[in-house]
């Protein structure tokens, strides 16, 4: 067999190639790929000839686990995992990145996940529609590639695709954290281990965050900063800053632009600074991430229950008119509802 090498930029890759590498993955064939860490080798979880395959050529017995590669949060619905807050708070710490996660699914099954920061990793991935099990690119035993030629030393014309990504960014195999156990426990040190400890660290502290609000408007430029700015600026008030966390996005909108004038100025008369506030799009990840999603209009809560139907009972409806392109007098009058609102339901904001 003659193995198809394909070059990509590990910056700018060309889609094309990367739907043609996708579709062979979907069909069951063995690819292997750059991610941030070292060249893994993959294949579809729905073909069990390729997974044996795929055993076979790294010389790992069956009780030996692979790891599911991911390339987005949704995934994890798929594989059915438990989210406990700790494993929520090491996703958002260290996810994308060169940690892979050991966790229960609902079957108590334990398995490994990794979910790399390397964008030719995590299209290939995404673009082929599969669950992936993935594995460092040597048999067992040798050392982990982190070139293309060193997979090839490893497996000469015995993988169907190897994709060209150039030098690994650290050469070193993923940190692996057993999130099962509490608190979490590090089972192989690797790449940002320190990193990895101060996380964990921080959950054996109790400094970690216990629960995710997300607010959601339409532009995510007037009400929606109003109600995190104020929001955030109790939640310090009651010394609950590292248990609560809180972020506003909108249903329209677009990502990296600022405020209204008129919503920040209501923010500063109540002094609270918010200058520096970025609209967000709304990403399916943010709300499946959250705890509590607080909408301003019954349009958003239908949104919301559309994008993520699992999160419905989550969904908390303020009902606050939308004071776009009126006077400074409606942004104040909506401003005083919003807290209002949110004062009212204060005991399950912080329960």
């Amino acid at each position: 067999m003659k193995t198809m090498i394909i070059k990509l930029n590990s910056k700018w890759p060309d889609t094309a190639l990367l739907r043609e590498v996708s579709a062979q993955l979907a069909q069951g064939k063995i690819v292997a790929f750059p991610t941030e860490t070292v060249y893994g080798i993959g294949v579809s979880a729905s073909h069990p000839e390729a997974v044996k395959r795929l055993r076979q050529l790294k010389e790992r017995k069956d009780e030996q686990p692979l790891t599911y590669h991911i390339g987005n949060l949704g995934a994890l619905e798929r594989l059915n995992i438990i989210q406990s807050q700790a494993f929520k708070f090491l996703a958002d710490q260290l996810w994308p990145g060169p940690v892979t996660f050991l966790a229960l699914n609902q079957k108590e099954e334990k398995i490994g996940i990794r979910y790399p920061k390397n964008i030719i990793a995590c299209e290939l991935v995404n673009l082929s529609g599969e669950l992936v099990v993935a594995t460092s690119a040597n048999r067992t035993g040798k050392k982990s590639p982190k070139t293309v030629a060193e997979v090839l030393e490893h497996f000469p014309n015995e993988i169907d695709v190897v994709v060209d990504g150039g030098n690994c960014e650290f050469g070193q195999d993923s940190t692996i954290v057993d999130t099962a156990q509490t608190p979490p426990v590090i089972v192989r040190e690797g790449v940002w281990a320190d990193r990895v400890k101060e996380t964990i660290g921080k959950i054996k502290d109790g400094k970690y965050t216990r629960k995710r609000i997300l607010i959601v408007c339409t532009g995510n430029t007037c009400r929606s900063p109003m109600a995190e700015g104020w929001l955030r600026a109790e939640i310090r008030h009651h010394k609950l800053a590292d248990q609560i966390k809180v972020a506003s996005c909108g249903i329209y909108a677009r990502d990296g632009h600022g405020a209204s004038m008129e919503a920040v100025l209501c923010l500063k008369n109540d002094e609270i600074d918010f200058e520096d506030f970025k609209t967000r799009m709304c990403r399916r990840e943010d709300v499946l991430m959250s705890d509590l999603v607080l909408v301003m209009s019954d349009e958003h809560a239908k949104f919301i229950s559309n994008l993520c139907p699992e999160v419905r009972d989550k969904i908390k409806l303020l009902n606050i008119a939308d004071p776009m392109g009126l006077s400074m007098q409606y942004y104040e009058k909506s401003y005083q509802t919003i807290k209002e609102k949110m004062k009212a339901i204060w005991p399950e904001i912080i329960k």
